[in-house]
Parts: C-alpha cells; structure tokens; sequence
C-alpha cells in the first residue's frame, strides 16, 4: 500500500512539473511578443517622425518604390533596456497620388523581432517572437 501511494505521489509530483514548466514558457513567449511589438512600434513612430518632420519635406520615396530602414535596438547605444535583444524593420512606400489635390498616399510596415538572448545566436533555446504593425498616412 506505501509504494502504491509513493508512486502515485510521484506521479503528482511530475504532472504539476510539468503544468509550472509550462506556464513559465508562456509567459516567457508573451513578454518577449510584447517587447517585439514595442519594438515595431518605436520603429514605426521614428519612421514617421521622419516621413512627416515639421516644417519640412517627406522622406519617403517619390515614386510607387519602397524604401527601408533597420533599426537594431540592442546595439544602437540607446541602451534601452526594454528593447535590448531586439530589432525592426521598417518599410515605407508611396502607393498613391491624389490627381486633383496632390495628397500623397503612403503605407508603412514595420516588423519587430526579439529574443530571449542575440538573434544572431545559434543555440536551440533561443526564444524569438516577431510582431508587425501596418500605418497608412497622407500628406496635407
């Protein structure tokens, strides 16, 4: 009767384990999710800045082309503790003119990507989540 019950207790013992390992991998997975997404977001409100500075010209492409920016957040010396490990990347492209007022069209994607230590790094237990985040914007 006392193996019966130190094998069953045994059997608990691994299933809750299992059930914590797992829990703590998810929330692993969502933090890092969310620091992409941050990522691609401050990405993407720097490339705006840039598409619509005050009091001076667009930077975006004149023509149907896209152009694209990297933004790598853990080596940029920002030491922004939030974003280190991660990187963006952003695209922007003018799709359309307006023919009777000249208002210009743009579309914006920017993609975050982070880890759970370097990307470049080649081990196994590296966790990476990405995350992307579109904006259409026109001129005034």
């Amino acid at each position: 009767m006392a193996l019966f019950i130190i094998i069953i207790l045994i059997f608990l013992g691994t299933t809750l384990l299992r059930v914590f390992s797992t829990s703590s991998e998810a929330i692993a997975q969502e933090v890092i999710g969310t620091r992409a997404y941050m990522a691609a977001n401050s990405a993407m409100q720097a490339e705006l800045q840039q598409l619509f500075p005050l009091n001076s010209s667009s930077t975006c492409p004149a023509s149907p082309l896209t152009s694209t920016s990297n933004h790598n957040f853990s080596t940029s010396g920002k030491n922004i503790d939030g974003l280190f490990h991660c990187t963006a990347v952003v695209s922007c492209s003018l799709y359309a003119t307006h023919p009777q007022t000249g208002d210009n069209f743009y579309r914006l994607k920017s993609t975050g990507k982070c880890g759970s230590s370097a990307l470049a790094s080649d081990s196994k237990s590296v966790v990476v989540s990405s995350r992307t985040i579109q904006v259409e914007a026109r001129s005034l």
